[in-house]
């Protein structure tokens, strides 16, 4: 018609090009989504950190993946609470009897080197090649990473991370784990933040974070042996933590904690 001159200023606007040498393909960025679409549905910080451990799995294909949380990263790193999947029992038992303590993982340093980095390798950790040879590559384990997540002021969570088919953690998946921390930082300060919230309201309950952490598994029907696998930890530490969580609460039974839980 005459005088119609169309709804689009510009109606020949095209994409904006990617910058050269950019790392992540359209695949490495629905590996990004698949994660966040996962975690973003979560009811609370023990699903949260449940469905993140799976979605690196299954996304990146990481043969075992660790997530920790606390409220410095230091604390998050050495004492925190969380979850593991991909490990065998055996495994772990072997980790926590003879090598916790040399994990470089751990090493003082590393707090400095996540905050300035946001992601770095083990193979970056100074003193790990002990480590590494003597007890990761003797269980197929070639490499690992680490990832900070910070929520801000409701805590951080500290995301370790394995692989086993490569001789380190591959550049790409370096690059899409820094992109994805910083997605996963308001999801992950909003459920920190709600947990904090959680336990607030049942201050009167004299529960330590790892005591809390063995009573919210318990109380979502877990076995003594599957929590100590989640949580990576003994049998019967699950078992002498779970006796003081029973006296602390006035509970007689699983089934009442739950209830407890439930209404908390």
């Amino acid at each position: 018609m005459a005088g119609v001159t169309g709804a689009l200023l510009d109606p020949h606007r095209r994409p904006r090009p990617l910058p050269d040498g950019e790392p992540l393909t359209a695949e490495d960025h629905r590996r990004l989504i698949g994660v966040l679409e996962a975690v973003d549905r979560a009811v609370d910080l023990s699903e949260f950190r449940e469905r993140l451990v799976l979605a690196l799995q299954s996304w990146f294909g990481f043969v075992g993946v660790a997530v920790l949380h606390g409220d410095t990263l230091a604390e998050a790193i050495r004492e925190g609470c969380g979850v593991q999947g991909g490990y065998t029992p055996e495994f772990m038992a072997d980790y926590t009897e003879r090598w916790a303590e040399v994990d470089p993982l751990r090493n003082a340093l590393v707090p400095d080197l996540l905050r300035a980095r946001g992601v770095i390798r083990l193979s970056e950790v100074p003193g790990s090649d002990a480590f590494r040879a003597e007890f990761l590559r003797p269980n197929g384990i070639t490499d690992k990473a680490a990832m900070l997540v910070d929520g801000g002021t409701a805590g951080v969570l500290c995301v370790g991370m394995a692989v086993a088919e490569s001789p380190s953690v591959p550049e790409r998946d370096v690059a899409l784990l820094h992109a994805l921390r910083r997605h996963l930082a308001p999801l992950a300060g909003e459920q920190l933040a709600r947990d904090r919230e959680r336990r607030a309201a049942t201050a009167t309950w004299q529960l330590t974070p790892r005591e809390w952490e063995v009573a919210d598994l318990a109380a979502r029907g877990l076995t003594n042996r599957q929590i100590a696998e989640r949580l990576f930890i003994g049998v019967d530490t699950v078992k002498k933590h779970l006796s003081r969580v029973l006296a602390e609460t006035a509970c007689t039974s699983r089934t009442q904690l739950a209830v407890r839980f439930a209404a908390a």
